[in-house]
């Protein structure tokens, strides 16, 4: 016990304080990090992990969908400059997926659900598609809901396919990165100065301990506050920079969300207890609502 007392003490002498400004500010890399390599220099990885793959192979993008987005691509007014900055992938799961920052070199990539190639009921395939790693029971009401849910009017899928192009144009993932760092250099600031300014280096080491818990517990709260404030800003943004397309893409809006919440709806009931903690009744995400 003397000497893990003593290992604790080397961090309050000059030599420990520098170690741990040090082991901050790697912190604090790191998280930024943690979001600018998959949105940079791994961008290909991250597509690789959320591609659709059908006997070992990638599920190739679509005909249908290829044009929707060169469709979408002319009425956001992308130069060919930018679209050479913008890849195309087939995704697995419901949701398509978005990484990467046309602000940067290495550009961005949208993974597009399988089911964007459907218009028509009578053309879904549901072939591979299970829940909770079970087969659906398309025959069931929450199957045929969770169906039709999946089939979108081109308006829906251009709105979608916008969203996620406009959300390319920022560079949220870096604004994450960098509240990430500063939460945990402000989580720092905050401890440090508690302790000089209220001589806590001089009292036991007990309080020591419940400062650096409320001070985490603080830091996280702020984290959570930061990335839940950042997404439904530039959510708002993307929403609205798309509706202002014209009508169509506006009544295209409301209906991708319609369907969206049909879909959790279905899933909710199909996924059992598992899909009753991730969606609400009304099919807004669990914690959203």
């Amino acid at each position: 016990m003397r000497a893990k007392a003593d290992r604790l003490a080397w961090f309050l002498t000059p030599g420990g304080r520098r170690f741990a400004r040090a082991t901050v500010l790697l912190g604090g890399a790191g998280g930024f990090l943690t979001f600018y390599l998959p949105n940079t220099l791994l961008l290909n990885k991250y597509k690789d992990v959320t591609q659709l793959y059908r006997n070992g192979l990638p599920v190739a993008v679509s005909p249908k969908i290829k044009s929707l987005v060169e469709e979408v691509m002319n009425d956001l007014g992308k130069s060919a400059t930018e679209r050479k900055l913008i890849s195309m992938y087939t995704g697995y799961g419901f949701d398509l997926f978005r990484a990467g920052s046309t602000l940067v070199s290495s550009g961005g990539a949208v993974g597009v659900p399988l089911n964007f190639k459907y218009s028509e009921i009578e053309e879904f395939d549901h072939t591979g598609i299970t829940v909770n790693n079970q087969p659906v029971a398309w025959s069931s009401a929450e199957g045929s809901s969770l169906m039709k849910s999946l089939v979108l009017s081109d308006e829906a899928k251009k709105f979608a396919l916008a969203r996620e192009l406009v959300h390319l144009d920022t560079g949220e993932p870096f604004v994450y990165g960098a509240v990430t760092a500063g939460v945990v250099g402000m989580g720092y600031t905050i401890a440090s100065g508690i302790n000089r300014t209220q001589q806590f280096y001089m009292r036991p080491r007990g309080l020591r301990v419940i400062l650096y818990g409320l001070v985490s517990l603080f830091s996280y709260g702020m984290w959570v506050f930061g990335r839940d404030f950042g997404a439904n800003m530039y959510e708002a943004d993307a929403d609205k920079a798309v509706a202002d397309l014209g009508e169509k893409y506006a009544q295209g809006g409301l209906e991708f969300y319609e369907k969206v919440l049909q879909r959790n709806v279905a899933l909710r009931t199909l996924m059992g207890t598992t899909g009753e903690k991730l969606y609400t009744a009304y099919g807004n995400d669990q914690g959203s609502s």
